[in-house]
């Protein structure tokens, strides 16, 4: 009789762990307008014009020659990222980082150093 009732009992429990809803997680593909990651930020000169390049802030990026702009980000996977400025009508840019050295964007000099 106990034999049977220790099965019911690990049957019951069983079937409880299946029936428990799995939580909500956040949503990692949303646009953030917190700061950029800090890996991401700083100095990139460009590969193929040394005197241009792209400064990343907190909120915002800056290439050479131009006003620095104001951004959203979202991670997309595989150390890939999107940036949507705060006043355009959807257009986003890529970025695409390597490592601390390396990153590329699809803008005019497309790969950058630091």
């Amino acid at each position: 009789m106990k034999y049977i009732i220790r099965i019911s009992a690990t049957l019951l429990a069983g079937v409880s762990f299946v029936l428990v809803p799995a939580p909500i997680s956040a949503q990692a593909a949303s646009w953030h307008s917190t700061s950029i990651p800090s890996k991401l930020r700083g100095h990139w000169y460009a590969t193929q014009n040394h005197s241009q390049g792209v400064h990343i802030y907190k909120h915002s990026i800056h290439y050479s020659g131009e006003k620095a702009i104001k951004v959203k980000w979202r991670y997309i996977g595989n150390h890939s990222y999107q940036f949507k400025y705060a006043n355009s009508y959807g257009d986003t840019v890529h970025l695409k980082y390597y490592n601390y050295h390396k990153i590329t964007l699809n803008s005019f000099w497309h790969s950058y150093y630091r």
